[in-house]
């Protein structure tokens, strides 16, 4: 005898599933604004990414498949996804590590002293991408010392996903010319 699917009146959960789902997005909306449900759902998929990732990749191992190009894609989408994640913790870390008001967070928050002079004859270097600071005085950074090491570490393996993705794409193509030579 044959199924077939039933329709969304006949599974409720199904339009359930759907309805929170809209409700989570207007929620999001109220609460954050526009921007910070993009943000949500960037992050939302970025997590989805790692996870659908890393669990491809581990039973591509596990089934000893290095040649598809699925295995390769599992590997790009979890090196791509956790490489943009961590850049992005590790980087808003470095740039928000002194608050708004970078003179109290040294005196209040770290109990050091400020130099505004040292500050106004190196302000060229606090306005840079990379390497991330932001010093009280000539001794003391308040961007964590784990921040700069870790930007380096999520780029080369957003770049490793990248390549990974490459590789997606040749064993396709392997797989492809080998399939045309045979039929």
């Amino acid at each position: 005898m044959k199924t077939r699917s039933s329709p969304w009146h006949a599974r409720p959960e199904r339009l359930a599933h759907l309805g929170g789902l809209v409700m989570m997005g207007v929620a999001l909306l109220f609460l954050f604004g526009a921007v910070g449900t993009v943000v949500a759902v960037v992050v939302a998929t970025l997590c989805v990414g790692i996870v659908a990732g890393a669990r491809g990749g581990v039973r591509a191992v596990r089934e000893r498949a290095w040649a598809r190009p699925r295995t390769w894609l599992s590997w790009g989408v979890a090196g791509v996804s956790t490489g943009v994640a961590g850049f992005a913790v590790a980087y808003l870390t470095g740039v928000l590590s002194g608050g708004l008001d970078v003179g109290e967070a040294c005196v209040h928050g770290h109990g050091v002293r400020y130099d505004a002079s040292y500050r106004a004859a190196h302000a060229e270097e606090f306005n840079r991408w990379f390497p991330l600071r932001n010093k009280c005085n000539e001794d003391v950074d308040l961007v964590p010392s784990w921040v700069n090491p870790a930007v380096v570490f999520f780029v080369l393996l957003a770049a490793a996903g990248v390549l990974c993705l490459a590789g997606a794409v040749v064993a396709a193509g392997r797989r492809r010319s080998r399939s045309s030579r045979r039929g």
